[in-house]
């Protein structure tokens, strides 16, 4: 069984897919974006704190020592982004879009910060990453390293500032957690099989009811980027 081992560098895409409060994906209008607008993308897992006891005998010598196991609680993430698209923001927080006048059918041409329903947004979170000195596959075809998080939320603004001799970038931090309803994901775009002639499928085992990430190589293309969510359709 081959193996592969690659050293990454760079970002390439990152998705957004629209979920609901139970992690299931909401298939429909302004449901999926994609952008090249990533900055950094950070990932720090989060760990329950180790409960340790250590009892000392009446010689000073420890008697008992013992610690929990180790407990993955979530994986906080940080996204720094250099477009502000409005439906973007309206994906990861949950925040209002605002309006024109246009008609018929008005524009999306900003956005709001709205205490009730700020941080309120479920999504999940696709990223490519580049393979440095990379090997293309044997049908001549760039090689990927695709991370998935199926369902995050809680996201957070962080601070930017809107007056500034230097680009102007948004900062959101945000959980991704365990469950949800992925599967094997909305789309057919995630990997070649293994057949001839290749074509592009969906992940080829579903994401497990524990699993709060998954990253595989792939030679699959990159998605295509886009101002402003799209539709997912139906299936």
């Amino acid at each position: 069984m081959a193996v592969e081992c690659v050293r990454l560098s760079r970002g390439k895409r990152m998705r957004l897919t629209k979920l609901n409060e139970c992690g299931t994906v909401v298939n429909g209008p302004s449901s999926t974006l994609t952008a090249e607008a990533l900055v950094t993308g950070t990932f720090t897992p989060n760990y329950a704190e180790a409960q340790e006891i250590s009892i000392l005998n009446a010689n000073g010598d420890e008697c008992i020592s013992d610690r929990s196991a180790v407990s993955l609680r979530w994986i906080d993430i940080t996204l720094n982004v250099c477009t502000w698209d409005p439906t973007m923001i309206n994906l990861i927080t949950g925040d209002p879009l605002v309006l024109d006048n246009a008609a018929p059918t008005p524009n999306m041409v900003g956005f709001g910060i709205d205490t009730d329903v700020t941080g309120s947004a479920n999504f999940g979170l696709e990223i490519w990453s580049g393979i440095a000195g990379q090997s293309c596959d044997p049908n001549g075809n760039a090689k990927y390293q695709y991370w998935l998080l199926p369902w995050v939320k809680d996201a957070q603004w962080g601070e930017w500032l809107p007056a500034q001799n230097d680009g102007i970038t948004a900062t959101w931090t945000a959980r991704a957690v365990t469950g949800g309803n992925w599967g094997v994901g909305p789309y057919d775009d995630v990997l070649r099989d293994a057949v001839t002639p290749a074509t592009l499928t969906a992940l080829t085992t579903p994401m497990g009811d524990t699993e709060v990430l998954r990253s595989i190589t792939t030679s699959a293309p990159l998605p295509t980027a886009v101002c402003g969510a799209t539709v997912l359709p139906v299936p």
